[in-house]
């Protein structure tokens, strides 16, 4: 088997350090001998004048600048975006709700009246529960409502004052009484602050319905 002599190739040298240099064989040339010395350059004031900005961004001098292409023109007018159609379902709606009559239940129990409240709200009515006389006068204030069902006994102060205010107010508003107790007075005190009438309790949902659609029927 022939072995390769790598002494030859690319014409390197590899030699034992620690061996003489045999006779004969062709000395190894450094880096600067086979590379030929660079001619001095004909123009040094060019060199030392070139603006080191360029250097230091990385950029070449000699290349040349590439073409900064031209701006887009720019429309004389962007059209507007078309109006969004409103929705006759939702407007129908909306409709139907403000044409439903507004009910304020007016109740110190306040499970009592947002169970009462909720109840006519199935019934499609629009209905507001207030726990005391200031907030029912409040409320009054802000909306109007067709029918106000109104306990009479109330801590402060009582419905039938509270009645009176009301429809010293909204001359047109009727109001419907509650009571929990058997009073013969009590029909003749609500009649006189100007009641549609006086509910005893305990009473049925479905009968206060009733008896709502009736005072607003009158």
């Amino acid at each position: 088997m022939t072995m390769l002599d790598l002494s030859q190739v690319a014409g390197l040298r590899l030699v034992d350090p620690g061996r003489a240099q045999p006779a004969g064989l062709p000395q190894a040339t450094s880096a600067s001998e086979r590379v030929p010395a660079r001619a001095p350059s004909e123009h040094p004031e060019r060199v030392a004048s070139a603006p080191t900005s360029a250097f230091e961004a990385g950029a070449d001098p000699g290349a040349a600048a590439l073409p900064v292409p031209a701006a887009l023109p720019v429309p004389a007018s962007i059209p507007s975006a078309p109006p969004v159609p409103s929705d006759p379902v939702t407007g129908a709606g909306q409709e139907r709700a403000q044409a439903a009559p507004a009910v304020l239940i007016v109740d110190d129990n306040v499970r009592l009246a947002s169970t009462v409240a909720a109840y006519m709200e199935m019934q499609g009515f629009r209905a507001h529960p207030a726990h005391s006389a200031e907030e029912a006068l409040f409320a009054a204030q802000q909306v109007h409502f067709d029918l106000v069902l109104l306990d009479i006994n109330m801590p402060g102060m009582d419905g039938l004052e509270v009645c009176h205010r009301l429809l010293a107010a909204s001359p047109g508003i009727r109001v419907l009484m509650v009571t929990g107790r058997d009073s013969e007075e009590d029909p003749l005190r609500a009649a006189a602050v100007g009641a549609r009438g006086l509910l005893t309790k305990p009473i049925s949902l479905a009968t206060l319905r009733d008896e709502i659609f009736r005072a607003l029927a009158n």
